[in-house]
Protein backbone atom coordinates (compact mmCIF):
# COMPACT_ATOMS: atom_id res chain seq x y z
CA UNK A 1 0.00 0.00 0.00
CA UNK A 2 2.96 2.19 0.76
CA UNK A 3 4.26 1.62 -2.25
CA UNK A 4 1.51 2.69 -4.57
CA UNK A 5 1.09 5.84 -2.32
CA UNK A 6 4.97 6.88 -3.28
CA UNK A 7 4.16 6.20 -6.62
CA UNK A 8 1.10 8.54 -6.76
CA UNK A 9 2.63 11.00 -5.02
CA UNK A 10 5.69 10.65 -7.62
CA UNK A 11 3.34 11.28 -10.52
CA UNK A 12 1.64 13.60 -9.52
CA UNK A 13 4.98 15.59 -8.87
CA UNK A 14 5.95 14.82 -12.19
CA UNK A 15 2.96 16.12 -13.72
CA UNK A 16 3.04 19.37 -11.34
CA UNK A 17 6.76 19.66 -12.68
CA UNK A 18 5.36 19.21 -16.44
CA UNK A 19 2.75 21.79 -16.11
CA UNK A 20 5.24 24.69 -14.59
CA UNK A 21 7.11 24.39 -17.29
CA UNK A 22 4.70 25.65 -20.16
CA UNK A 23 3.71 29.24 -17.99
CA UNK A 24 3.98 31.71 -19.84
CA UNK A 25 3.28 34.43 -17.23
CA UNK A 26 5.51 37.48 -17.03
CA UNK A 27 8.91 37.15 -14.96
CA UNK A 28 10.89 39.61 -13.75
CA UNK A 29 13.66 40.29 -11.06
CA UNK A 30 12.23 43.50 -10.85
CA UNK A 31 11.33 45.00 -7.04
CA UNK A 32 7.38 44.51 -6.72
CA UNK A 33 5.71 47.61 -6.43
CA UNK A 34 2.31 48.50 -4.78
CA UNK A 35 1.73 51.52 -6.74
CA UNK A 36 2.34 50.62 -9.81
CA UNK A 37 0.41 47.59 -10.05
CA UNK A 38 -2.75 49.62 -8.40
CA UNK A 39 -2.23 52.36 -10.70
CA UNK A 40 -2.27 49.83 -13.43
CA UNK A 41 -5.46 47.81 -12.05
CA UNK A 42 -7.05 51.31 -11.43
CA UNK A 43 -6.53 51.99 -15.52
CA UNK A 44 -7.98 48.44 -16.09
CA UNK A 45 -11.07 49.19 -14.38
CA UNK A 46 -11.76 52.55 -15.55
CA UNK A 47 -11.72 50.63 -19.13
CA UNK A 48 -13.84 47.95 -17.61
CA UNK A 49 -16.58 50.59 -16.27
CA UNK A 50 -16.65 52.77 -19.61
CA UNK A 51 -17.44 48.84 -21.74
CA UNK A 52 -20.23 48.21 -19.02
CA UNK A 53 -21.53 52.23 -19.00
CA UNK A 54 -24.80 52.36 -20.14
CA UNK A 55 -25.63 53.23 -23.16
CA UNK A 56 -27.70 56.13 -24.16
CA UNK A 57 -30.82 54.99 -25.67
CA UNK A 58 -31.79 56.06 -28.71
CA UNK A 59 -35.42 56.33 -29.72
CA UNK A 60 -36.79 55.42 -32.76
CA UNK A 61 -40.20 55.46 -34.37
CA UNK A 62 -41.40 51.89 -34.47
CA UNK A 63 -43.89 51.37 -37.14
CA UNK A 64 -46.81 49.02 -35.52
CA UNK A 65 -47.90 46.86 -38.09
CA UNK A 66 -51.17 44.66 -37.34
CA UNK A 67 -50.35 40.90 -37.50
CA UNK A 68 -52.06 39.29 -40.07
CA UNK A 69 -53.81 35.63 -40.05
CA UNK A 70 -51.19 33.11 -39.08
CA UNK A 71 -53.06 30.56 -41.62
CA UNK A 72 -54.14 31.29 -44.72
CA UNK A 73 -57.67 30.59 -45.02
CA UNK A 74 -57.84 29.55 -48.53
CA UNK A 75 -59.83 26.57 -48.35
CA UNK A 76 -62.95 24.98 -46.87
CA UNK A 77 -60.88 22.87 -44.65
CA UNK A 78 -58.70 25.19 -43.39
CA UNK A 79 -61.54 28.01 -42.54
CA UNK A 80 -63.54 24.79 -40.95
CA UNK A 81 -60.41 23.85 -38.91
CA UNK A 82 -59.90 27.58 -38.13
CA UNK A 83 -63.62 27.36 -36.35
CA UNK A 84 -63.02 23.92 -34.54
CA UNK A 85 -59.35 25.13 -33.40
CA UNK A 86 -61.32 28.26 -31.36
CA UNK A 87 -62.28 25.59 -28.52
CA UNK A 88 -58.48 24.56 -28.39
CA UNK A 89 -56.86 27.65 -27.97
CA UNK A 90 -58.00 27.59 -24.24
CA UNK A 91 -55.21 25.10 -23.96
CA UNK A 92 -53.21 24.94 -26.76
CA UNK A 93 -52.89 28.69 -27.39
CA UNK A 94 -53.67 30.75 -30.38
CA UNK A 95 -50.42 29.83 -32.41
CA UNK A 96 -50.47 26.23 -30.55
CA UNK A 97 -47.91 26.60 -28.70
CA UNK A 98 -48.83 24.67 -25.34
CA UNK A 99 -49.23 26.17 -22.03
CA UNK A 100 -46.91 24.27 -19.00
CA UNK A 101 -49.38 25.58 -16.45
CA UNK A 102 -52.23 23.08 -18.24
CA UNK A 103 -49.67 19.98 -19.18
CA UNK A 104 -51.11 21.11 -22.79
CA UNK A 105 -48.46 20.30 -25.42
CA UNK A 106 -46.93 22.35 -28.02
CA UNK A 107 -48.55 21.26 -31.27
CA UNK A 108 -48.23 23.98 -33.60
CA UNK A 109 -46.54 22.91 -37.02
CA UNK A 110 -46.81 19.13 -35.81
CA UNK A 111 -47.55 16.55 -38.79
CA UNK A 112 -51.14 16.64 -39.92
CA UNK A 113 -50.86 12.48 -40.05
CA UNK A 114 -49.53 12.68 -36.63
CA UNK A 115 -52.31 14.84 -34.73
CA UNK A 116 -54.89 13.19 -37.06
CA UNK A 117 -53.67 9.81 -35.59
CA UNK A 118 -53.75 10.91 -32.11
CA UNK A 119 -56.49 12.50 -31.67
CA UNK A 120 -58.62 9.60 -33.36
CA UNK A 121 -56.56 7.68 -30.86
CA UNK A 122 -57.94 9.60 -28.12
CA UNK A 123 -61.73 8.77 -29.43
CA UNK A 124 -61.38 5.38 -29.33
CA UNK A 125 -59.68 4.99 -25.97
CA UNK A 126 -56.54 3.67 -27.29
CA UNK A 127 -54.60 6.88 -26.02
CA UNK A 128 -56.58 7.78 -22.19
CA UNK A 129 -56.56 11.86 -21.85
CA UNK A 130 -59.92 12.55 -19.93
CA UNK A 131 -58.76 16.39 -20.46
CA UNK A 132 -59.25 15.82 -24.42
CA UNK A 133 -62.48 14.03 -24.34
CA UNK A 134 -64.80 16.39 -23.99
CA UNK A 135 -63.79 18.26 -27.03
CA UNK A 136 -63.22 15.28 -28.95
CA UNK A 137 -65.63 12.80 -28.36
CA UNK A 138 -68.48 14.39 -30.39
CA UNK A 139 -65.39 15.17 -33.80
CA UNK A 140 -66.54 13.38 -37.14
CA UNK A 141 -63.89 12.15 -39.32
CA UNK A 142 -64.39 14.80 -41.08
CA UNK A 143 -64.03 17.70 -38.35
CA UNK A 144 -60.04 16.04 -37.05
CA UNK A 145 -59.28 15.93 -40.77
CA UNK A 146 -59.58 19.89 -40.68
CA UNK A 147 -58.42 20.60 -37.25
CA UNK A 148 -55.13 18.29 -38.26
CA UNK A 149 -54.72 20.18 -41.52
CA UNK A 150 -55.29 23.83 -39.32
CA UNK A 151 -53.21 22.79 -36.94
CA UNK A 152 -50.20 21.77 -38.67
CA UNK A 153 -49.94 25.03 -40.48
CA UNK A 154 -49.68 26.90 -37.34
CA UNK A 155 -46.11 28.31 -37.03
CA UNK A 156 -43.71 25.94 -35.04
CA UNK A 157 -43.00 27.46 -31.67
CA UNK A 158 -41.39 24.40 -30.21
CA UNK A 159 -41.39 23.53 -26.70
CA UNK A 160 -41.20 26.27 -23.63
Amino acid sequence: MARLIYFLIFVSGLVFIMNISKYEGEVSNDKFDFDKTAEANMKKKEEIEKLLAPKKEVKEKVKVVKAGPLVELSTPQLQSGHDLYKKCIVCHGKRGEGKAGQKAPAIGGQYEWYLNAQITNMQKGVRVNKVMMPYISRLSEQDISDLSAYISKLPYMGRK
